[in-house]
């Protein structure tokens, strides 16, 4: 039996390859981060950190993504 882990983007470790499984909220940032490709599904990968912990570089869909610390505060996801 398999237990899935469910956090948010801002909880990974250097890495750590997650899956989305939900943007929390309906506000303009989260829209926004639908809009960059973080969806449902996606499997999306932490590569680092600037120096004070934010921004957040990410691997996504092919391409790298710098997230602020609140914006990754709003997507869930489960480790794979």
């Amino acid at each position: 039996m398999s237990y899935l882990t469910v956090m948010t983007l801002n909880q990974l470790i250097k890495g750590q390859v997650a899956r989305i499984t939900q943007i929390k909220g309906e506000d303009a940032i989260s829209i926004r981060l639908m809009e960059m490709g973080l969806i449902d599904g996606e499997q999306i990968q932490l590569l680092g950190k600037a120096p004070l912990g934010d921004p957040l570089e990410y691997a996504v869909r092919g391409y790298r993504l710098s997230l602020r610390l609140n914006e990754a505060k709003c997507v869930e996801v489960e480790i794979v």
